[in-house]
């Protein structure tokens, strides 16, 4: 039986590495977690392909008990404009896993949405592929029920940027927009709905 396979997505923005230490630590974790000790990732500029040494570019890099491979491609925004929720109470994505299908089934049930966001025993967790951060007048929330301890997420967490709190579908409606978060997209990329613009199956 094969070994399971991870997943760190890391900006690159004009040949610069955005969070690496949160990456590197996430992938320490996760490989200790699973392998008993880490691999050594070392990246660096001269690893980028000439023509994605400027604008903004995504780093996958592939892991088990070693570096699988780490490929570099150009980035652009999805853009969002509905989210249909879907509700699965089982679901486990603690670790970012190449092995997606779980993700994948609740993805294919998004309708006319763009994409789903998950909501499990009643609490509101993230997209199919980004933490989520929620805005009312109070300031910028993230749930406390997240499936994925992204990079981006903690980073702003860590920066006083955001709050966590409980975001269940009885009080969802408090706030007024919905952001998607992730190593690629900032919160002020305004990647994001209004509450108003969630669909229900």
């Amino acid at each position: 039986m094969s070994e399971p396979l991870f997943i760190e997505t890391i900006k690159v923005k004009d040949g610069i590495f955005y969070n690496l230490p949160l990456h590197i630590a996430r992938l320490s974790r996760t490989a200790i977690q699973f392998f008993g000790s880490a691999p050594l990732l070392e990246l660096s500029e001269d690893m980028i392909p000439e023509a994605l040494r400027e604008g903004v570019v995504k780093c996958r890099v592939v892991y088990g008990s070693q570096i699988v491979s780490v490929e570099f491609e150009p980035y652009s925004f999805r853009r969002i404009s509905s989210l249909t929720l879907v509700e699965d109470n089982t679901i486990d994505y603690a670790y970012k896993s190449v092995d997606r299908s779980s993700l994948n089934e609740l993805y294919s049930r998004k309708a006319s949405g763009d994409d789903v966001l998950i909501v499990k025993n009643g609490l509101i967790t993230d997209t199919s592929y980004a933490n989520v951060v929620l805005r009312n007048e109070d300031g910028f929330y993230t749930p406390k029920s997240y499936l994925l301890g992204g990079i981006k997420r903690q980073y702003l967490l860590e920066k006083g940027v955001i709050r966590e709190v409980e975001v269940s579908l009885d009080n969802l409606m408090s706030f007024s927009k919905l952001y998607l978060i992730n190593a690629m997209i900032d919160l002020e990329d305004e990647i994001g709905i209004s509450i108003s613009d969630l669909k229900t199956l």
